[in-house]
This record gives structure tokens, C-alpha cells and sequence, in this order.
């Protein structure tokens, strides 16, 4: 169905886990104006299965399925792209559950504030069985009419969940999206902060489910990137500098967006400030990984070169 207002995203792999429940919370939308694409990035359980049949019941559900597991921030991509024409786009996990007036909601903020970029309701936590165990504070700063106080925000805030809100469209064309290194997320919300205000809804319309597979529990180790790995795959043995590659994206973003003098020098100051403060661990901790992973090559060279004298 083209030219619905909506157009929603839905990445997953193996995710029969929740996925019907977040299908099911979907068919309950009040607006139901929107289309839906499924993106299964190789799924090896009922995911493909059941996705099958949800796009068999409805119209607006179509899929795609990748060859193979392409790691998330592709696959979230994938879902945006094959997307057909919308004004609004938004994406939702897996194992999320948007409540019934989630969409409708989010719509009306964005046609009401046709300065915003991005309405997002106030999300609680769930645990496995959809029982609220929390909720995320408030981000008033997220819509405030200056670029330097939104940028702050989304830089100092623990949660990237806003990123799951409703996102015009015309804003979203103009980012990198989900970019492949750890914590590209947020990167996603500091470009669209510098483009508009965000628009937060008070009612707790959104429930992020906490379990112990969802994606942050994969952490980055001393030994290897594996969270890297997650958010794309082909960065699997590969030394990489996520949170320096991240801050160089917070300085690009703030470089490359059309803004005034005054605003890019305040925002690059804000970038700084969250940098020097926030992040110098994250920073120093890439470069701990990046020395032991040389290390762990150059052992593994010589251990191969005395092994090829040795048959020699």
C-alpha cells in the first residue's frame, strides 16, 4: 500500500521469542494507516514462519529476508529503504510493545509541530511477561528551539530509546541512519537533534521490554568488539575504534549540517564538553582492545611462521 502516512520498519533475527506480540500490537494501532515491512536478516528459528503469515493475513505486511545475517544496522536499513512513500517513518523492535494510541499520538504531535523532526512517547520498561518495571525519565531539553540544548540532551541521556519514535520522514532522508560501529544510534538522534525538535508525548505509550537476550547485553569486551559485531557482521576479527569513530561522527554531523556560525561553534563546544567529561573512558578503553588484539596478531604470526620453519 503506497502513500500511507506511516511507514513502519520492523528488523529482526530469531526473534519468535516476541515478534507475535509485537505483531499483535501493531494490528491494534488506532491509526491504522501505515504499512509494514519486515526485514528478517537470516533468521534460523520460527521468525521466518511467522512473519509469513502475518504478511499472508494482512495487505499492509510485506517482507524481506537477507541471505544471510548482515548484522543490525544493515538490516535495520534494509527496512527503511524497502519501505514504499510516507511522510512519517518509524522503527520498532522485535520485542517492543507500542501501545494502542502510539502511532496516533505521535502523528498528531509531528502534524501540530511542523518544526519537529521526531515525536516520542514517555517508555516504560517491561520484563519478559509485559509487566512494567520502570519507566525512562523525561527529556523536556529534547524539544527545546535550541540546537546546542537538544544536542546535549541526546549526547548526556543513558536511553537512546527516542530513536523508536515516529520520524519525518524528509528529516531521516538527510542522515547516515544506522551507521555499522557500536552506538550508532545515538549518532542517528544528535543528526536529527541539529535538524528540528523532538516532540515528547507525557502518556508512557511505548513498553521497551528488558530480557536477557535483547541487544545490549552484548558487551564489548576487553578481547574483541563484540557488540561491533552485532551492529554489522563484517567487522567480525577486524580491530576497530567505535567511540572514536562515533565522536568523529558527533563532530561530522555538527560540521556538515546547515546551521548559523554562532550555533555550529556552541554545538562543537557541547560535542567537546560530553567528549572530555562523558566518554574519555570509552575512548581509552578502544584503544586497550586495539593494543591486545595487535598483540593477540602478533603472537599468532609468529606462532605460524616458527610452525612453517618447523615443516620447513
Amino acid at each position: 500500500m503506497a502513500g500511507s502516512r506511516l511507514a513502519v520498519g520492523l528488523p529482526v533475527f530469531n526473534g519468535a521469542n516476541f515478534i507475535e506480540k509485537t505483531l499483535a500490537a501493531l494490528r491494534a494501532q488506532t491509526m491504522s494507516d501505515f504499512t509494514l515491512t519486515i526485514a528478517d536478516n537470516a533468521s534460523t528459528d520460527a521468525t521466518p514462519a511467522i512473519i509469513a503469515a502475518a504478511a499472508a493475513a494482512d495487505t499492509r505486511v510485506t517482507t524481506i529476508r537477507q541471505t544471510h545475517n548482515l548484522g543490525a544496522a544493515p538490516n535495520y536499513n534494509a527496512a527503511y529503504r524497502s519501505a514504499p512513500p510516507s511522510d512519517y517513518f518509524a522503527w520498532v523492535a522485535h520485542d517492543d510493545l507500542p501501545q494502542p494510541t502510539f502511532f496516533a499520538a505521535c502523528i498528531a504531535a509531528l502534524d501540530a509541530n511542523p518544526d519537529a523532526v521526531l515525536a516520542f512517547c514517555r517508555t516504560a520498561i517491561v520484563n519478559p511477561h509485559g509487566t512494567v518495571i520502570g519507566e525512562f525519565p523525561g527529556r523536556p531539553d529534547a524539544a527545546s528551539p535550541d540546537r546546542a540544548v537538544r544536542l546535549g540532551d541526546v549526547l548526556r541521556s543513558k536511553s537512546n530509546h527516542p530513536v523508536f519514535g515516529v520520524i519525518r520522514r524528509s528529516a531521516l532522508d538527510h542522515t547516515h541512519l544506522h551507521a555499522s560501529y557500536t552506538g550508532s544510534d545515538r549518532t542517528l538522534l544528535v543528526e536529527l537533534a541539529l535538524r528540528g525538535r523532538f516532540v515528547e508525548i507525557p502518556e508512557a505509550l511505548f513498553h521497551l521490554r528488558e530480557h536477557p537476550q535483547r541487544s545490549v547485553r552484548h558487551k564489548t569486551s576487553r578481547k574483541q568488539q563484540t557488540r561491533e559485531v552485532w551492529f554489522d557482521s563484517t567487522r567480525a576479527g577486524k580491530i576497530t575504534f567505535p567511540h572514536w569513530h562515533r565522536a568523529g561522527q558527533y563532530v561530522s554531523a555538527v560540521v556538515r549540517t546547515p546551521m548559523p556560525l554562532a550555533d555550529r561553534i556552541r554545538c562543537l563546544g557541547v560535542v567537546v564538553s560530553v567528549l572530555a567529561v562523558r566518554e574519555w573512558k570509552p575512548l581509552a578503553i578502544d584503544m586497550v582492545i586495539a593494543v591486545r588484539q595487535l598483540g593477540e596478531r602478533a603472537k599468532r604470526l609468529v606462532q605460524r611462521r616458527r610452525s612453517e620453519t618447523q615443516d620447513g
